[in-house]
């Protein structure tokens, strides 16, 4: 059967809304992609938290020298920084583009539908064989070969079932699309989800190469691979620029399609738009800039080069968002305040990695401008994703949700990550000017707060998100905000039959407005 032939998963009954949170009995064997991209949204929710308390235990580690043990303290980061990146991210868009992608592009059900079930059982599956294993020391550095080994077994797990649900939603769009609506037509996040996707499916079987080489080496070999002084190493390039970018691209869609919402107009720099997200895609590819294989890549010029140039789309970026929100009449909103200060986040997370670049700084080496940077990254994609779930959420519950917790959240988001990660970008100067060293432990101090007050911002995400449900809340109609511009808008909250009902064919990026017009 063609891709564009996929037809609805039997049993699986679209004429019915699902509820926000589906029992768990329709949660099993559902090819529902509404169940399916929920339940990502909310497990990335919940280790996110997770992720930011273990990125907060290390710092006070870092002061206390005595919190935990220097074997326990390094798994628990290395485990937190591919956690907030496997575990958090990466899924979060996942279900967000699982949940949105098919009604973006008017189509009845995700392509493969068993096949993105059968990826969300699977990363849940190695997710939790993941926690098990560093829990009983199996983390990167581990001290039980078997432990690594399951450990290493449920990375390589994580990875392929994050690459079957891709593959599912970037199929989607290819072969799913509404008459007319050709690729520069649709929707930002839909276009942000296929050039992410894109580099997901390019870089992340590396890094599954990787896993398995160092495990084939445990299992089987000398065990030079796969020491334990050199196995987060193996990885590491996955958290570092360019890679890390990677993992937020889908979050720019977000971004754009939030702008274009609330202030009621079409983005008049949609074509700048389109190659800034699609320029920051490609800078974003970093599997070839691996330390192991290549010790010297920070130092080429390529690598320099690339890192000064990630400015450039996000700049871009933020001129066409500028020019939008110029043109239009901005509506109030939390979702609008946590997509602007995602992007704010976001530029000061590659002006870093700017800095990063230019050598006479003396930032590379000590790890902590490095880990600044990466936690800038996270922030910015957790306040895109907090976004995303602020304006969907009506589609997603079909109640109107209290805007308390999004208006708050963006305040929070901001606080967070520049006191989580501008902290130790501050500190990576401290080569270069002596105070600093006598305030490392303050701006660790900082950090640890910056953790903490990032986790009260995944809250308040939350609670929006479950605030529909709460006595009273008024019926979100089709168009919940009464100023959508792409086809999800014209779809039933939440969605239920998935019929686009006269709408045959689209002429433009907005059809919603065409309609109007």
């Amino acid at each position: 059967m063609a891709i564009t032939e996929t037809r609805v998963e039997t049993g699986t009954d679209l004429a019915v809304a699902s509820p926000l949170v589906p029992a768990p009995v329709s949660i099993l064997g559902s090819g529902d992609h509404t169940v399916v991209g929920l339940v990502y949204i909310l497990a990335s929710i919940l280790f996110g938290v997770a992720g930011l308390v273990g990125w907060a235990l290390t710092g006070i580690h870092r002061v206390t020298e005595s919190f935990l043990s220097d074997s326990v303290a390094e798994q628990v980061f290395q485990t937190s920084v591919l956690g907030l990146v496997l575990l958090v991210l990466v899924p979060l868009f996942l279900g967000i583009g699982t949940y949105l992608v098919p009604l973006q592009v008017g189509a009845r059900t995700i392509a493969f539908p068993r096949a993105a079930a059968a990826g969300l059982w699977t990363w849940l599956l190695s997710a939790g064989l993941f926690i098990v294993a560093v829990s009983i020391d199996g983390g990167f550095g581990g001290g039980r070969p078997e432990a690594v080994s399951l450990g290493l077994l449920s990375v390589l797990g994580l990875v392929v079932a994050l690459l079957l649900g891709t593959v599912c939603v970037l199929s989607t769009v290819i072969g799913l699309r509404v008459p007319g609506m050709t690729l520069d037509r649709v929707p930002m996040t839909t276009f942000a989800m296929l050039a992410g996707g894109a580099v997901w499916i390019l870089t992340l079987p590396v890094l599954a190469a990787n896993v398995l080489l160092m495990w084939v080496d445990l299992r089987y070999g000398d065990g030079s691979i796969s020491a334990s002084q050199g196995q987060f190493a193996q990885v590491a390039w996955m958290v570092q620029q360019p890679q890390i970018y990677a993992f937020v691209v889908p979050g720019l869609g977000i971004v754009a399609d939030v702008v274009a919402t609330f202030t009621g107009a079409r983005l008049a720099q949609r074509g700048l738009l389109l190659a800034g997200v699609g320029a920051f895609a490609v800078l974003g590819i970093g599997a070839w800039a691996q330390p192991v294989l290549f010790p010297d890549a920070s130092e080429q010029l390529v690598w320099q080069v690339i890192s000064l140039l990630q400015l450039l789309p996000v700049l871009l970026l933020l001129a066409g968002l500028a020019t939008a929100l110029r043109s239009g009449r901005p509506a109030l909103r939390g979702a609008l305040g946590l997509a602007l200060v995602s992007m704010l986040l976001l530029l000061l997370a590659v002006v870093a990695g700017a800095l990063l670049a230019i050598t006479p700084l003396d930032l590379r080496g000590s790890g902590w401008a490095e880990s600044g940077q990466f936690i800038l990254v996270i922030a910015s994609g957790l306040a895109m994703g907090a976004a995303g779930l602020a304006y969907w959420s009506p589609k997603m519950t079909g109640r109107m949700p209290s805007d308390a917790a999004a208006k708050l959240g963006a305040p929070v988001m901001l606080l967070g990550g520049v006191f989580a990660g501008v902290s130790f970008v501050v500190v990576g100067f401290e080569s270069k000017f002596s105070g600093l060293a006598d305030a490392v432990d303050a701006f660790t101090w900082a950090s640890v707060i910056g953790a903490a007050i990032l986790v009260l911002g995944l809250v308040l995400a939350l609670l929006g998100l479950l605030s529909a449900s709460r006595h009273g809340a008024a019926e979100a109609g089709a168009d919940a905000w009464g100023t959508g511009q792409t086809l999800e808008w014209k779809y039933a909250s939440p969605p239920g039959d998935h019929d686009l009902g006269d709408l045959a064919v689209v002429h433009s990026p907005e059809p919603l407005l065409d309609e109007e017009a």
